[in-house]
């Protein structure tokens, strides 16, 4: 049975790549991080297996290579076998000819292997940086200063700040040219694109004046250029003394026209600030409220 092309997932933007392999030997490496924990743990404990039932199966082929063990159980000649791969060595078996000790020194060398393997590719991924931010939904298009802008809001889920934080937004969509049609990126400007530390939450803030790509953006020009908004950020994450990235893509269907983020910092006793990031995805109709049209069109 074909299987059909890889989709890979960017962070909303979803694609099919032909003449890839979703599963490649050729890169372990990406192979062992891109799995799953699920997966990678069903692999790692199906290597084990395999190991020890072909160094079981050398030891039963051989009645009386392993001392206490009952000729022709395969049972005990698997338990050796596991035995001796994690170095265990109870005592009870033994190696008890020239070919018992040949096929143990064997199975202890690749063993050695095995166990650096594993224990690498556990640390790889555990060691990997993940950068646990949120992003709002719903990105909004909204009276700002007297114009119409495009706000996006994120905040990062661990306690620490992020320092040095960097956004950008690019606006994709398809144009053609000639007989093809190609994707374009156009970066949006930003009122800021970066701060000291985001330690609360951050509002990306894209002004529609004359300069930009929305500007006077329509529901039939909409639909032909089939645009997508990419979210980056990127930053130094204290908490695990990394640099991080991560981002998120915006389709048609996730703008909400005439909408604001509702407000989800609240002032407490003692000067503290409480952050309800469990809200960061909703949003309230703007006052006075606007249609679509009117939200792309600068004022």
């Amino acid at each position: 049975m074909k299987l059909p092309p890889p989709r890979i997932d960017l962070r909303g933007l979803t694609a099919v790549k032909l003449g890839v392999r979703r599963f490649s030997l050729e890169d372990p490496y990406y192979l062992i991080l891109a799995m799953r924990w699920p997966t990678f743990l069903i692999s790692v404990l199906l290597v084990f297996l395999l190991a020890n039932l072909v160094f079981a199966t050398l030891f039963w082929l051989a009645p009386g290579s392993v001392n206490s063990a009952r000729p022709g159980d395969f049972g005990d000649a698997f338990f050796f076998s596991v035995e001796t791969l994690a170095t265990v060595g109870y005592g009870v078996m033994t190696p008890a000819t020239l070919y018992g000790h040949l096929v143990v020194t064997g199975e202890i060398f690749i063993g050695m292997f095995l166990t650096a393997l594993a224990t690498g590719a556990f640390f790889a991924r555990f060691a990997r940086p993940s950068a646990r931010l949120v992003f709002s939904d719903f990105a909004v298009v909204a009276p700002y200063e007297g114009r119409q802008a495009l706000m996006v809001r994120v905040a990062s889920r661990r306690m620490q700040g992020i320092s040095e934080a960097t956004a950008r937004i690019s606006y994709l969509r398809d144009e053609p040219v000639g007989h093809s049609r190609f994707r374009r990126f156009t970066e949006l400007k930003l009122v800021r694109s970066n701060i000291p530390v985001l330690s609360l939450t951050w509002t990306l803030i894209h002004l529609i004046d004359e300069e930009s790509p929305l500007f006077g953006m329509t529901d039939a020009r909409m639909e032909a250029e089939a645009p997508t908004l990419m979210v980056s950020i990127a930053g130094f994450d204290e908490a695990i003394s990394s640099t991080i990235n991560d981002r998120k893509s915006y389709r048609r269907e996730d703008l909400r026209f005439g909408h604001v983020f509702t407000d989800i910092l609240r002032d407490l006793p003692g000067g503290f600030i409480e952050l309800d990031i469990t809200r960061i995805h909703e949003t309230v109709p703007a006052p006075g409220g606007i249609d679509q049209e009117a939200a792309v069109r600068a004022s």
